[in-house]
């Protein structure tokens, strides 16, 4: 999605009154206007929330349609280290937040999962956000962020583009987006210049996952019920929770975008998963492409013995199968994809918990 055209319309945005200097330095609450948001794209609108206040986006999830809000960036975000906001949408999908930059600047996204009809907060940090590389994005010259750059600002439902995922017989992926007439509402959007209380780098180690912020930065297109898992899961720690029916002749598919300078450092990689029935997942790494697009794959099958019985994994990135050597520099995204049903297993209903995901250095 470009926002260019509408950024330099000028769209202004009316801050609330900022508070405890030196942490929120700007505040929208959408009290009865649409505080400089405006709708893009065929039949979607904006407009503010009836009661205590919010923003709702009504758009349209059908082939070829694509529509999100956008607006100017708020001011001072360069002294952004965390943006936060609570959101709800009426349908499980993926969202995300895009900010889009001067040329000639890229445009950059952070993806989060949104339950149906559930209100959650979301706090994303600069470290979050990885750049858009679709044939309408604006190529960055070194593909990183500049707070101080972001003209434009934007919120959109990824399932529009799930959508129009083409079937491909030789990887039969499950999508399942609802189509159809939709909202999403946002409220109480703040950008704060402190740093978030959890660091992402400890030791050897580099976070992967947002599962100790109330919240999922992965996605699905379709086919499984996703949520956070605290504690009361086989892994005895925060985790991602996915529910799903395997189906004969489609794969169902985790992905997470992958961000942070510090992963080109990173030598192997670490996670726990549990499942309920014996599965066969295939663990897929994917460059980024110079061109844009999809790039290279590096495959490595997984087969966690099923009964909940937490299966730990630590694999080198070097042994991962492709048709050239991975560059963890590169990383563009990560993928978990239940491939059971390929190897002629019985479809079953199943839940998997994924969690303490690392890169190690």
């Amino acid at each position: 999605m470009c926002l260019k055209a509408i950024c330099l319309l000028g769209v202004l945005v009316t801050a609330g009154s900022a508070q405890s200097p030196g942490e929120v330095v700007f505040r929208q609450d959408f009290q009865g206007d649409t505080g400089g948001w405006m709708a893009m794209g065929d039949s979607s609108k904006v407009a503010p929330a009836s009661g205590s206040g919010g923003l709702v986006f009504t758009y349209e999830v059908a082939p070829k349609i694509y529509s999100g809000i956008v607006s100017t960036a708020p001011p001072d975000l360069e002294k952004m280290q965390r943006i936060r906001f609570r959101v709800k949408t009426d349908h499980a999908t993926t969202m995300a937040i895009l900010f889009s930059e001067k040329k000639p600047g890229g445009n950059y996204s952070a993806w989060f999962w949104s339950p149906a009809n559930t209100w959650q907060w979301i706090e994303l940090t600069p470290a979050d956000f990885t750049v858009n590389d679709g044939p309408n994005d604006s190529k960055d010259p070194d593909s990183k962020l500049d707070l101080a750059q972001v003209e434009g600002i934007g919120l959109f439902d990824v399932g529009q583009y799930f959508a129009q995922l083409p079937g491909r017989s030789e990887f039969p992926l499950a999508v399942q987006v609802a189509q159809g007439q939709h909202t999403a509402t946002i409220e109480s959007l703040e950008v704060l210049s402190t740093p978030a209380a959890s660091p992402r780098v400890g030791g050897n180690q580099l976070q992967i996952g947002t599962l100790d912020r109330d919240f999922l930065d992965w996605a699905t297109p379709g086919g499984m019920d996703l949520r956070v898992s605290k504690s009361q899961n086989p892994l005895k720690a925060p985790a991602l929770e996915a529910h799903y029916q395997q189906v004969e002749g489609q794969f169902q598919l985790l992905v997470r975008r992958m961000s942070g300078d510090e992963l080109g450092k990173a030598k192997r990689l670490v996670f726990d998963i549990a499942s309920d029935n014996e599965v066969t997942l295939m663990l897929s790494l994917e460059m980024t492409n110079p061109e844009g697009g999809q790039g290279p794959r590096f495959t490595m099958p997984l087969f966690p013995p099923g009964g909940k019985e937490v299966f730990h994994v630590n694999v080198d990135l070097a042994d991962f199968h492709g048709e050239e050597k991975f560059d963890p520099a590169k990383w563009r995204t990560m993928a978990i994809v239940d491939i059971s049903t390929a190897s002629g297993g019985t479809p079953v209903t199943n839940t998997i918990w994924i969690g303490n995901v690392a890169a190690e250095k």
